[in-house]
Parts: structure tokens; C-alpha cells; sequence
């Protein structure tokens, strides 16, 4: 057991030259004290100290009872904390009081615990500001749909209605846009029910969100050699050269755009690459890539144009993937091109080179093989060699009727 204390209190040594005090809720837990500033005022001698209330004034004085409802409320909010960790049978720290207490989650409105939440992980960088935004856009698509939703309001039946309405009512159509909301809600609500321990229905237990193949199409192996060549055209424009570069060494190293913008020399060891990608950097997963003499030559060329700690830096993720698009066109390659390519067309070629999917999942970062598998795409030319696999659908004996077809071929046709 904890041994913790609240009370409401005044500082006897800074009452104003009004007679009003400012009032402070008085925590201690173990000894340790923490005045917590309720950002309020009341005459001192008007003030119960034995109590922590508000003493009346005048005759029906609405000021202290308003004033002693906050008072309630904060000293009610600070025992349900003490309550929450007895009853946990866990150890409450001054420090975790103080979180827990300024946290101020909303038990009972999901939309209110939500948004708590949200500022409460931006405020102490456990989410970054792109997810934020993510998340308070599904925050508003929630409003959208429902002007109230409570813990209690949830059930079986609650994600696939959300899904529907964004169907209907919103530019979501796709699987992967609604994947994305279904995504950022689920996350709210496992931190309900897992951190904070709310019990209510889970709706996405009778529900699971689809999520379709990546839209990125990869590079084919001969647009890469083309884009390869076109690296060493001495009259290719600076820019453009720049930033091929950058798209390149990720093509061979499966980078996203973040991780390049972030390579240090640090990162090498020996003949890997090494380091923990920014995007699951939370999970403190490390990958482990051989670097290929192609990736090695990039990285030569980056050193000797740039400081060794400034390297792939040049432009924007928007510029890198506008310039990269032009370089596209000059080499005639008929699909848009980003950075998020280069990492599809290093899963893909590198199972098309009878790569093993559980070494790919290793490269890219992934707990599991499943998660690979969305990256890897059928090229055109697989497809067309596949026709023939096809076709022994209806041979009895592929191997004879191939014989068959062969020496009928060599036969001389009549007349000859």
C-alpha cells in the first residue's frame, strides 16, 4: 500500500495585499509533496483550512459554492487515481500521479478520452506532428459521423457502420483510405482498454478492417538498368542527378525517404548497413542490409559532392518526387514514380531473383512474412512465361505432348 494524502491549501506566506490567497491542491505521496496550482483566489480569512473550503462571504455567497465544486472536483479527481492504483495493486509514484492527474482522460466519452489522449502523446513525443495530424483527421471523421459516441455506445456492429458511412459520405472509398481511419480509431481504443483498463464492447473484435495491395507499382528490372544508365549521362541535369542518386540507393537499399534523408557513415558496418528505420523507430527494430557495390558506388559519389554528415539531403520529399518524375519522362517510363516505388521495387525484383520471403521480411523491417507479402508484385513478363503453366491445365502429360509437338515440328509437311 501507498501511503498518499490531498488536500486544498493556501500559501500563508503570499496572500495578496487584497486578503485573497491562491489555492493549491497539497499532494504527498511517500513523503513527497507536490502543490498542484488550481489557478483560483479566495480571501484567506475566509478559508477553512481543517476542511480545504471556502467559507460564504455574504449570505448566499454563489461564488464559494461555485468555487468549492472545482475544489470538490479536483481533490475527487486525484483520489480516483489513488483508487484506480489500490485497486491495481500497482505502485503509484509521485511522478505518475502527476501524469495521470493532468491527463484528465475522459472515462466515459470516447471522443473526449480521444482527444485527451491524442494531445497527451503529441505533447510528450510519442506521436510525431504527421501523426497527429493523421489522427485528429480521423478524430473529425468520427465527429462527423456521430456527435456523441460513449464507451458504452459501442458495440459488434460500431466499426462496420463507420465503415459504411465512409463509404457514403466521405472521399474514403478506397479499402486503403478507410484502412487508415479504422487504423488511428482501433489505436484509441486498445490504449482504452489496454493502458487505462476500460472495460466496454471492442468492436473491431467482430470486425477487421481490408487492406488492399499497395497501388505503388514496382520498376521493372529493365526501367531500373535504364534509370542506371541514364545516371552516367554526362549531360544529365545536376539536379536531376542529385536526386536519381538518392532513388537509386534506395532501389538497393529498400530505404524509405526518411531513412535516406537520415544516413550517416555511422550506419555502415563493414560490408551491412545498419541502422533503425525513423518510421517503426518506437519498436527499436534494427535492419540489417548488405550493401551492394551499386548502393556502395551511390554513396561515394553523395560523399564526394556533400559533407559526410549531410548526405541525400538536397530538397523535400515533394521536390525529390517531382524531379524524379521528370527524370521518368525523359526516359520514357510510363508510370508516375515516387520514393515509396524504390522500396516496391526492391521487395519485388529481389523475389524475382528467387529471393526467400522470410530473409525479404528481414530487410524490410517486418515482424512477420505477411507483412512482406503486400510489397511483392508479378511482373508482366513472369505473367506471360506463366501461360504455359496454364495451358498443362488440360495436358495429360505435358512433358510427352511437348515431345509430341516438337517432333511433329520437324516433320516434313506433305508436298515437301
Amino acid at each position: 500500500m501507498v501511503n498518499a494524502s490531498v488536500k486544498v491549501v493556501f500559501n500563508k506566506q503570499r496572500i495578496r495585499k487584497d486578503g485573497t490567497a491562491r489555492l493549491y491542491l497539497r499532494v504527498i505521496i511517500e513523503r513527497e509533496k507536490k502543490d498542484i496550482d488550481l489557478k483560483v483566489c479566495w480571501s484567506a480569512s475566509h478559508f477553512d483550512e481543517t476542511k480545504g473550503r471556502c467559507l460564504p462571504e455574504k449570505k448566499n455567497d454563489e461564488a464559494c459554492k461555485d468555487l468549492n465544486v472545482i475544489l470538490s472536483d479536483a481533490e475527487a479527481r486525484a483520489t480516483e487515481v489513488f483508487v484506480q492504483y489500490r485497486l491495481k495493486r500497482q505502485y503509484l509514484s509521485l511522478e505518475t500521479f502527476l501524469k495521470e492527474y493532468h491527463s484528465n482522460l475522459n472515462k466515459d466519452d470516447f471522443f473526449a478520452y480521444y482527444e485527451t489522449k491524442l494531445k497527451f502523446r503529441y505533447k510528450t513525443g510519442e506521436i510525431t506532428y504527421p501523426t497527429f495530424l493523421s489522427q485528429t483527421y480521423t478524430l473529425n471523421h468520427l465527429r462527423k459521423w456521430k456527435s456523441k459516441l460513449l464507451f458504452s455506445d459501442l458495440n459488434s456492429r460500431t466499426a462496420h457502420q463507420f465503415d459504411l458511412w465512409m463509404q457514403r459520405k466521405t472521399d474514403a472509398k478506397t479499402l486503403n483510405a478507410r484502412w487508415g481511419h479504422h487504423k488511428n480509431f482501433k489505436t484509441y481504443l486498445n490504449s482504452a482498454r489496454k493502458l487505462d483498463e476500460l472495460n466496454f464492447t471492442h468492436p473491431y473484435t467482430y470486425f477487421k478492417a481490408k487492406l488492399e495491395q499497395s497501388r505503388f507499382m514496382p520498376l521493372s528490372k529493365d526501367q531500373l538498368i535504364q534509370l542506371w544508365e541514364y545516371y552516367d549521362e554526362p549531360l544529365i541535369h545536376p539536379s536531376h542527378k542529385k536526386v536519381l542518386r538518392a532513388f537509386l540507393f534506395a532501389c538497393f537499399t529498400r530505404m524509405r525517404h526518411s531513412d535516406v534523408r537520415k544516413i550517416t557513415l555511422d550506419w555502415i558496418d563493414g560490408e551491412f548497413l545498419e541502422w533503425i528505420p525513423y518510421k517503426t523507430r518506437r519498436f527499436g527494430t534494427k535492419v540489417r542490409l548488405p550493401l551492394t557495390k551499386e548502393a556502395m558506388a551511390m554513396l561515394a559519389d553523395e560523399v564526394e559532392e556533400n559533407d559526410s554528415d549531410k548526405l541525400f539531403r538536397s530538397f523535400t520529399e515533394q521536390v525529390d518526387n517531382r524531379y524524379i518524375n521528370e527524370v521518368g519522362e525523359l526516359c520514357e517510363i510510363k508510370m508516375k514514380l515516387c520514393f515509396q516505388i524504390a522500396r516496391e521495387t526492391f521487395a519485388t525484383l529481389y523475389m524475382e531473383e528467387d529471393g526467400k520471403l522470410e530473409v525479404l521480411a528481414s530487410f524490410m523491417g517486418h515482424k512477420t512474412t505477411i507483412q512482406s507479402e503486400k510489397y511483392v508484385k508479378i511482373m508482366e513478363q513472369r505473367r506471360k512465361t506463366e501461360r504455359f503453366r496454364i495451358s498443362n491445365f488440360v495436358k495429360a502429360d505435358s512433358g510427352q505432348t511437348n515431345q509430341t509437338d516438337q517432333t511433329a515440328e520437324k516433320q516434313p509437311k506433305n508436298g515437301d
